[in-house]
């Protein structure tokens, strides 16, 4: 073991663990080592221990230290880990560490970019996924060991950051140690998550002994320490190495001679008389050394001496004279900055500082960090401790500093700046500045308040411009928080702002938008949705953007589907670049789900496709799971069960961690994961979990109709048909905004019928059919029509096998595998009931071999069942090809076989290359290929 600068004192054990984490990490297995432990236990040293050690090694060691001062600085750790390393670097370095994911990171080296997207745009996750990749492009060359000291007083954001790295480390040559305060309830979520990891060594290092402690004394007073006495000194300290050696000071200054007759002399070392030694030791070095710690107390560790020097009113000299006496009496680190040598000793100078000193203190240095042009987040910070003042440049200041935040992903960062900020007396206009900002940081943030703060900035605002710009923001929040008729109400109070078109015309999309989500909007907006009109080829985005609400109207009507298709070609949309005016990318997204509900998968997934792609790279979650919602649909629709559950779940994820948990965006992708259920054997248990998860959902949104029929058929499926009938009528009550006019969207009424027949309303049950059996002809998708021909032909008591024949040969020529599999079976059934049961195994057969593709495995069984019946054997039931996937291999599977390298896939789906490495080894084992070549047939499922 490499020999240390300074021995410590009974840490051979801490040592050894550093040692073999730092070996390990160099070997490419990275490691997390947690040192945890109160004030003054030695946390520092045994990182300082560390740093050398992984030097002594060749690591590349980077290091940081959190700040009480500094907790606000978003990503203030980070950047004092990479900040010296990236502006040494080479151009060409820098190309190469930023390559690929790791420029999502970037905004942190250029704090001014500015911040896409409303809310649900932006977000922290694709930092801290750029961050993750920037460490990764730099370990390539040199193993990286990352040492942060302190941090519980680290800012939220770099400490996100510290604990996503250390989940995903095992694969990279990189060592994170972090130093901490003991872990517990009200500890930050990353330092709870890395202290109970498993896979992290946590280190907590105890007192030291009675025989260390007095060794320890005998060190520092140069002296023999008697037994009695080195007893006494160690109760007091409890073996708290900075205390005694505190301690061994106080006893050198106070003449005590270290001898049993004096063990009365040694009373307990409390912090206050920690602080009471701290200011008499300051008093001898006079008041100029006094001064100029409070200010370093007040500016925080690592100030300039100009500064610190200012705010004590010192001459440069003295001050820096100063300084030199404070390092050799151990007040400042012995490193040649103006650091306290222990965050206790700088917490001693600030507890002996009046209370009211505070503020004015805090107000001074705010003052004159401002008149020297300091970075807005070190000015905020004084500000935000400082006491009331009228300055105009501390609300300036503050909104730099909440700006810079959002440009980081930290909008809870913002949100502290602006809420001082409005702490200050501000006239109306810029108070509704402040407003606007802080909602719009709040919605981000998904903390209360936003709305109310958005609002009030409305009432507030007299230029017309901001006003209308405000209300679409709120009208925005409000529509995606599922109170969309409140979003239209605030922009129907609003007069349209002269001259500006482009803006009137966001305005009025955003409104009709609203009535896309929320029934109560539409009911409130019927005139104007009545008033669409197809007159021809767009000329405008608005055009655009009303002809495919045009198109997604005529699909709630039922209309038939040349009529439906014709204003989506008349908007001429761009589908391959889904836009990018003023509109965005709603007129795609409309006309995408109408082409889905029309059974044009070919045409709409590709588009939706380059929508998630584009999301991923922008790190919009509200995006994302807009994208991924769509094409779960259609993966549902087609029968591909294992690609319609991967991204429900990416979607319910990405949604409860980055989106705010928006009702609106949960609904669709927990149908679809009720409905992937409802087609595979669970557990009484699961069934009831899944179902839980959609009670109390809003009832106001569009996909309430999806959530409804998806419950249903989980109750259908596990017994409860009388249940399952419930949910089907409350949903048949429903508008027909919600869609369930049409079968192409949800069809309901071919569940029902069935359900009413188990339940032996057989009348209703046929009039229920055939009611949906004439609503599907009259639109004339394929899925629609067959979907109704099966269930009509199962409550007929005659002629129920032509029909079924008739269900079979139209979804035979739609994408539908899955109820072609079902109609198939059901034909099979059909014919076996009627004695030709050799006849009935063909499609049987045909119905067996689709299910299991599909990963459907309740058909499965029963297909199985019924070839039995014939007399015939039937393969084992179990999943084989596509649908053995699990979600996460069905991502990875999909990109490889679009021919995407290990780094590109585990850059675009947020893992690790070694995640994508062991995924795509069960991708080969289950669908039986040996390179990425044979993916593409591999993963078909039979025409789109």
């Amino acid at each position: 073991m490499p020999a240390l600068a300074e021995p410590l004192l009974e840490r051979e054990l801490e040592i050894a663990h550093l040692q073999r984490a730092i070996d390990h990490s160099w070997h490419g297995v990275g490691r997390v080592v947690v040192i945890e432990g109160p004030a003054g236990i030695g946390k520092t040293s045994l990182v300082s221990a560390g740093r050398e050690l992984a030097r002594e090694t060749g690591m590349s060691v980077r290091a940081a230290r959190g700040s009480e001062l500094e907790q606000r600085f978003e990503f203030g750790v980070v950047r004092q880990l990479f900040d010296q390393l990236i502006a040494e670097a080479s151009e060409e370095q820098r190309g190469e560490w930023f390559s690929g994911a790791a420029g999502l990171a970037r905004a942190l080296i250029d704090p001014h970019e500015q911040v896409s997207g409303a809310w649900g745009g932006d977000s922290i996750y694709p930092r801290l996924h750029g961050l993750y990749w920037l460490c990764a492009n730099v370990a390539r060359a040199r193993p990286l060991a990352l040492f942060v000291d302190d941090a519980h007083w680290g800012d939220e954001p770099s400490l996100a950051f510290v604990g996503f790295l250390g989940r995903r480390l095992e694969e990279l040559p990189i060592l994170l140690v972090v130093a901490t305060r003991p872990v517990g309830p009200g500890a930050s979520e990353p330092l709870l998550g890395l202290s109970g990891d498993p896979d992290a060594r946590v280190l907590q290092p105890r007192g030291l002994t009675e025989s260390a402690a007095r060794r320890m004394l005998v060190e520092r007073t140069g002296r023999v320490v008697e037994e009695r006495f080195a007893r006494a000194c160690h109760g007091a300290t409890s073996g708290n190495p900075f205390l005694l050696r505190e301690l061994a000071r106080e006893l050198e200054e106070s003449a005590i001679e270290p001898v049993d007759a004096n063990e009365r002399e040694i009373g307990a070392l409390a912090p206050q008389r920690v602080a009471q030694a701290v200011a008499a030791r300051l008093r001898r070095l006079g008041p100029g050394a006094n001064r100029l710690a409070q200010a370093i107390a007040i500016l925080g560790d690592g100030t300039s001496l100009a500064n610190a020097a200012a705010l004590a009113e010192l001459e440069e000299p003295l001050a820096l004279e100063a300084a030199a006496a404070m390092r050799a009496a151990d007040v400042l680190g012995r490193d040649g900055g103006l650091t306290f040598a222990h965050p206790l000793i700088r917490a001693a100078i600030y507890q002996n500082l009046r209370p009211r000193d505070h503020e004015a203190l805090h107000a001074s240095a705010a003052r004159l960090l401002y008149e020297r042009a300091a970075p807005a987040e070190q000015i905020a910070a004084q500000v935000l401790l400082s006491g009331r003042h009228a300055e105009t440049w501390a609300v300036e200041q503050l909104t730099l500093a909440a700006s810079s935040a959002m440009a980081l992903g930290s909008p809870v960062g913002a949100v502290g700046y602006l809420r001082r900020a409005l702490e200050f007396d501000a006239h109306p206009p810029d108070r509704a500045r402040l407003l606007a900002a802080l909602g719009r940081a709040e919605a981000l943030a998904g903390v209360s308040g936003a709305a109310a703060h958005l609002e009030e900035a409305v009432r507030l605002f007299d230029d017309p411009d901001a006003r209308a710009r405000t209300a679409i923001a709120l009208a925005e929040l409000l529509r995606w928080t599922g109170n969309g008729l409140r979003g239209v109400e605030v922009l129907s109070a609003h007069e349209p702002v002269p001259g500006d078109e482009r803006l009137n015309d966001r305005a009025e999309v955003e409104m009709l938008s609203a009535g896309l989500l929320s029934n109560q909007a539409r009911e409130r907006l019927a005139d104007r949705f009545r008033s669409l009109r197809d007159n021809g080829p767009a000329r405008t985005d608005r055009d655009r953007f009303e002809l495919a609400l045009l198109a997604f109207e005529r699909l709630l009507a039922n209309r038939p589907v040349a009529e439906i298709l014709e204003p989506i070609e008349h908007a001429g949309l761009e589908l391959r670049s889904l836009g990018g005016g003023v509109i965005r990318p709603q007129q795609a997204t409309i006309a995408l789900v109408a082409l889905t509900y029309c059974d044009r998968f070919q045409d709409a997934l590709p588009a939706i496709d380059r929508l998630i792609e584009h999301a991923r790279r922008r790190g919009s979650a509200g995006a994302l799971v807009v994208g991924l919602s769509m094409r779960e649909e259609i993966f549902y629709r087609q029968g591909d069960l294992a690609g319609a559950l991967a991204d429900a779940t990416e979607a319910l994820d990405v949604a409860h961690a980055y989106a705010g948990g928006s009702q609106v965006l949960l609904q669709h992708p927990l149908a679809t994961v009720n409905n992937v259920a409802a087609e595979q054997a669970r557990t009484d248990g699961e069934v009831r979990e899944l179902l839980a998860r959609t009670i109390g959902l809003n009832d106001d949104g569009l996909n309430l109709a999806h959530v409804l029929l998806s419950r249903a058929r989980l109750l259908f499926t596990c017994g409860e048909a009388e249940a399952a009938r419930d949910e089907l009528q409350a949903l048949g009550r429903l508008p027909a905004g919600f869609g369930v006019k049409t079968p192409a969207m949800v069809p309901w009424r071919s569940q029902a019928a069935l359900i009413m027949h188990q339940l032996g309303d057989v009348a209703a049950a046929r009039r229920v059919a055939a009611e949906e059996l004439e609503l599907a002809r009259a639109i004339g998708t394929d899925r629609a029509v067959g979907i109704a021909l099966r269930a009509f032909a199962l409550v007929q008591s005659g002629r129920a096998r032509d029909i079924l024949e008739d269900a079979v040969a139209v979804l035979e020529r739609s994408p539908a595998r899955l109820e072609h599999a079902r109609a198939l079976v059901d034909l099979g059934a059909a014919i076996r009931r009627a004695g030709e049961r050799a006849r009935a195994r063909g499609p049987l057969r045909d119905g067996h071999d689709l299910a299991v593709i599909c990963g459907a495995s309740r058909l499965t069984e029963r297909a199985g069942k019924e070839i039995a019946a014939t007399g015939a054997r039937v393969a084992p039931a179990g999943l084989r090809g596509a649908a053995a996937l699990t979600p996460s291999e069905r991502r990875v599977a999909e990109l490889a076989a679009q021919g995407e390298s290990n780094r590109a896939i585990a850059q675009t789906l947020y893992v690790t290359e070694k995640t994508v490495e062991t995924h795509l080894g069960h991708v080969y084992d289950k669908l039986g290929v040996r390179s990425r070549r044979d993916l593409p047939n591999a993963l078909h499922v039979g025409g789109s």
